[in-house]
């Protein structure tokens, strides 16, 4: 049985090699830095039990830790593990379904290299989005392979609640498929009681969750200051199944803040009417042509947790495109394969397609290499996101240009005049170019729209320091440590002060937790030597 398929899985494997060799270096970005990097936890066993319900992905960074250290390599090949996994298990099961391998081949192909999906292959935090796509094909797989064996039954179910424990949301629709598959190939009438396992993991998982969304409102408000409210749903599924065909179709902008989403009436309405033939096609095809219908309904039930009117997502990510492209994918295929008398017209365009998909992968890792190529990059496509304009305030700062780091500091609040984390980086920047008013100012304004902003108290209180204003820093250090008490360098800026202050008492307390926090702390073992003259 293998021996027939070992051609198709090593043309996988090239393409997938191909594509993404160029990436394995690439630097951590964005939320791989709070995950990992300044995660003092991640090479603990321990803090895997402090997350039993996503403990999968804390396992594998454990592993990559203690195998790599530090190296956004050893993590990185998480996700070209569970992505070329995903591609494999596509092939599968297109065969199981249709017999067909050219069918199978292609359908795999593609998803192997198109760029349109590669956030989540190349961006480390990206990848629960391969991982919970490789578990829910597995569970998929076993499912229809247990109508001959009923073992295969229990594993699916298994492989199905691995797909929660990998990532909480995005599977909450997925038992939807085995219902529309035993409707397109199965039997429906004979077999509608095995769903309800699915149901229930569905439902216990949203229950489960149900508890942490205020913390997810909480982080979206205060990390990414998303507004609060809800939109209108109609706009919301009109915008996104749009963009996401457009991202399929012509994968030119590609970026991590899908910020320009708000059309004029020409094109919301010209997008309104492409959304509406979608959904006629899925009726169309209802009767027409169920293995159709079916792929056209994966890719909606894929993609529904994201299509809702509350601000728990952003409206449009590619990540969330990763296994809702599969069935866009197969329809096009189907399509494709049904036109037998130009064979091989179509197999050379099809060469040169994913030549181009490819090429555009390949490019597109450039843009994730680091920061900088990731912001600029964004800049580019994202104009009207104040996130990036902040981020770029880092990259010029980070260069020695500090008049366009204000600039662009400034463009973000101009955009969000809430944005505490732009205010704290406008007021770093007037700090360095010595301007101690503005600094003071704009660390205000950021303690104000983000009163967690721990960072901002602890420059105040340095700012206050250097002025010897020595009660004001003090305040601002204890209201610092109130937010977060186990940063090591908050409890050796307060012994400082306390020394100055000519409060050895104090200061020995401060260091001395310090210490507790991190024993090899030098500032902390010099300041409690100090205490003691």
């Amino acid at each position: 049985m293998f021996k027939n398929h070992r051609l198709p899985i090593f043309i996988l494997i090239i393409l997938i090699i191909a594509a993404y060799a160029n990436s394995l270096t690439n630097d951590f970005l964005s939320d791989d830095l709070a995950e990992i990097v300044k995660n003092p936890d991640v090479g603990r066993f321990s803090y895997i039990f402090t997350h039993p319900f996503g403990f999968i992905r804390l396992i594998l960074y454990w592993l990559s830790f203690h195998l790599g250290g530090l190296n956004p390599a050893a993590f990185r090949v998480i996700n070209y593990f569970f992505h070329a996994g995903s591609v494999l298990l596509i092939y599968t099961l297109l065969n199981l379904l249709y017999r067909s391998r050219k069918l199978a081949l292609v359908t795999a192909a593609v998803f192997a290299v198109h760029p349109a999906i590669s956030e989540a292959v190349v961006w480390i935090s990206g990848g629960t989005y391969p991982q919970y796509t490789f578990f829910f094909l597995l569970s998929f797989i076993f499912y229809i392979l247990s109508e001959k064996k009923k073992f295969f039954y229990l594993l699916s179910s298994i492989f199905y609640l691995l797909s929660f424990m990998s990532h909480p949301v995005m599977p909450l629709a997925l038992f939807l498929v085995f219902p529309l598959y035993e409707y397109c190939f199965g039997n429906l009438k004979k077999n509608w009681g095995k769903i309800f396992l699915f149901l229930a993991i569905s439902i216990a998982y949203f229950f489960i969750n149900l508890g942490a969304l205020p913390e997810r409102t909480t982080t979206l408000q205060s990390v990414h200051y998303q507004e609060k409210g809800t939109d209108n749903i109609l706009l919301v599924v009109v915008v996104a199944i749009s963009t996401y065909f457009e991202l399929i179709f012509w994968p030119a902008v590609l970026t991590l803040y899908h910020s320009e989403l708000a059309f004029g009436p020409v094109q919301l309405a010209a997008r309104a009417l492409f959304t509406l033939a979608f959904f006629a096609s899925i009726f169309f095809f209802f009767k027409k042509e169920k293995s159709v219908f079916f792929w056209l309904s994966f890719f909606l039930l894929a993609l529904l947790p994201t299509l809702n009117p509350f601000r728990w997502n952003w409206v449009v990510a590619e990540r969330y495109l990763y296994l809702p492209s599969l069935g866009i994918f197969a329809v096009l295929t189907l399509a494709i394969l049904k036109f037998k008398k130009y064979q091989q017209i179509i197999i050379l365009l099809f060469i040169l397609a994913l030549l181009a998909l490819s090429v555009r992968t390949i490019m597109r890792n450039i843009d994730w290499k680091n920061e900088d190529n990731l912001w600029i990059a964004a800049g580019k496509t994202s104009p009207s996101s104040p996130n990036n304009h902040n981020n770029l305030g880092d990259v010029y700062g980070r260069r020695g240009d500090k008049q366009r780091a204000l600039q662009e500091f400034q463009t973000a609040i101009a955009l969000k005049p809430d944005y505490g984390d732009a205010y704290h980086n406008l007021a770093n920047t007037y700090r360095e170019l010595g301007n101690l008013d503005k600094a003071l100012e704009n660390y205000q304004m950021a303690i104000r729209f983000n009163p967690k902003l721990w960072q901002s108290y602890q420059n105040t209180a340095a700012i206050y320091y250097e002025k010897a204003q020595y009660e004001l820093a003090l305040e601002n250090i204890k209201k610092g440590l109130a937010i977060v008490p186990k940063i090591p360098n908050l409890w050796n800026n307060l012994g400082i002060l306390y020394l100055t202050l000519g409060d050895k008492q104090q200061a020995k307390q401060a260091f001395e937790q310090a210490l507790n926090l991190d024993p090899q702390n030098q500032i902390a073992r010099q300041g409690l030597m100090e205490t003691t003259n």
